[in-house]
């Protein structure tokens, strides 16, 4: 599960910017939180939203996340699992001249069942600038964490049992992470990598999208899933299957008692997406990994939106503690009976052209209140209180 993720000189964002899954001390439905181990730690959102206006930063958020990710898995075994996370260009500010030839910075952290780990990278023009690795094992009493490697340049400073996988040299260009996971057997770094290993991101691309349709249908108990999913949420196709001939898939649909198959690219753009869609949310919830998923909302309706999110905050179908983190534009599901406070974000560019990342329980008034959890969010958020206005004439007066 994702802790929490700080950047700093990631395309639009300047600055260090600090995206947080840790839930705050509200009572709002409070049951749908992913429980923390024994020991000292915090409890977890299952969803974040992020809204704001076009070109506000709202994708570069989550392709900062994804960066980091797909840079640690570097390209090993991205032919055998079409829901990984591809790869993703890391550039940094381009819009002050300090940033230029400044590092861009990651830190991250994140759980598994047996520790929570603090995984640290710098790259600087493609290269590995900085990297740290240290964890706290669970249960514990105390949050003391257990230092196992820190890199600097062409230095590598190694603790504990890692001394033993001292390598003779280093990639400039890689992570000693995925090293470490791949050549060696220790524990802590397998089970880091396994992390990043359960991560997902929707990729829109159709020929992604038949790999892993191919995937989940070529898998009995996963087809069954997908097909109960799809009644559920009353999408009029009684079955789905891949085409002998050509590999492209294809789709029943049952009208007065006689069956019709049309090609997925007869199905409307929405029956396409969603296709498309619950492989990835079926996948993330089976490994119990976050889900990237830029422009969740696009070509679905509001009410098939809200039961993609429900998969997540219900924990009787996600007992595994997987995490949906996407950008959105639907202010349908700004919702208090649906988000909290603290899983609803915003993206906004500054008068600097800098773009800058807050949630909606950091907003605070004057006197220091909060938006309270009654409040009509969506309502508010279009009237432009939460300072990332999306009317279009007034984005245009910040240009």
């Amino acid at each position: 599960m994702l802790c929490q993720f700080r950047f700093q000189n990631f395309a639009s964002y300047r600055d260090e910017t600090v995206f947080d899954m840790q839930a705050a001390g509200i009572g709002e439905l409070r049951d749908s939180l992913i429980p923390p181990p024994e020991g000292k730690f915090s409890p977890l959102l299952p969803v974040s939203a992020i809204f704001g206006p076009n070109g506000g930063g709202k994708s570069n958020a989550i392709n900062a996340l994804a960066c980091l990710i797909s840079r640690v898995l570097g390209r090993t075994g991205e032919d055998g699992d079409p829901f990984r996370i591809s790869q993703h260009k890391c550039s940094p500010f381009l819009l002050d001249e300090s940033s230029k030839s400044a590092p861009t910075q990651f830190e991250l952290f994140f759980r598994t069942s047996a520790a929570q780990y603090q995984y640290q990278l710098s790259l600087l023009n493609g290269l590995v600038a900085e990297e740290s690795l240290s964890c706290i094992r669970t249960p514990c009493r105390l949050r003391r964490p257990t230092f196992l490697f820190a890199r600097s340049g062409g230095r590598l400073e190694l603790g504990g049992a890692l001394r033993r996988a001292a390598p003779q040299s280093l990639d400039p260009g890689a992570p000693f992470l995925s090293l470490l996971a791949a050549e060696h057997r220790f524990f802590p770094a397998r089970d880091a990598m396994s992390w990043f290993e359960r991560c997902r991101g929707i990729d829109v691309g159709a020929q992604n999208r038949n790999r892993q349709l191919s995937q989940t249908l070529g898998d009995p108990e996963a087809k069954a899933r997908l097909l109960a999913l799809l009644a559920e949420m009353e999408l009029p196709v009684s079955d789905c299957a891949v085409r002998e001939e050509d590999g492209g898939i294809v789709t029943t649909h049952t009208v007065n008692g006689r069956s019709y198959r049309l090609g997925l690219e007869d199905e409307s753009e929405g029956t396409a997406k969603l296709l498309g869609l619950l492989p990835c949310v079926l996948s993330s919830l089976d490994r119990g990994g976050p889900l990237l998923a830029d422009e969740l909302d696009a070509k679905l309706h509001p009410q098939l939106l809200r039961r993609v999110i429900q998969l997540y905050t219900d924990p009787k179908r996600n007992p595994k503690g997987a995490q949906l983190i996407f950008t959105c534009h639907d202010v349908s599901i700004m919702k208090n009976d649906l988000l909290r406070r603290d899983e609803i974000w915003f993206a906004a560019q500054n008068s600097e052209n800098a773009s800058e990342l807050w949630s909606l329980y950091d907003i605070q008034d004057k006197s220091g209140k909060r938006v309270k959890n009654a409040a009509s969010y969506d309502r508010q958020y279009l009237a432009g209180r939460f300072g990332a206005d999306p009317y279009f004439n007034r984005i245009l007066e910040k240009i």
